[in-house]
């Protein structure tokens, strides 16, 4: 039995927004997509260690941007396109 709760959907709605901003305004090479509650982004040609900040200022930007008033939270997962390496992040909901 598939349970949904109360905000659920908009959880969904937020995330397909947040994929559709990124996909439109992020300038590094990689492929974005939300799965299971998550806004996955696989970037390729980068030295993710190296270059993680940037890329998550970047990514908090274009939300914040957009979507100034969240109700929820959105996490991320930063993968290489190699599978070399994957980072956790959560980007808290508004005040």
């Amino acid at each position: 039995m598939l349970m949904i709760y109360p905000n659920q959907n908009s959880m969904k709605k937020l995330r397909s927004k947040v994929v559709a901003a990124l996909k439109r305004e992020f300038t590094y090479e990689c492929t974005i997509s939300s799965r299971m509650n998550q806004v996955i982004l696989k970037v390729r040609n980068i030295d993710l260690e190296q270059e993680l900040g940037r890329l998550l200022q970047q990514i908090q930007q274009i939300i914040e941007k957009h979507y100034p008033q969240r109700e929820e939270h959105i996490l991320l997962v930063i993968r290489a396109m190699d599978g070399s390496n994957e980072n956790t992040f959560k980007i808290w909901k508004s005040v």
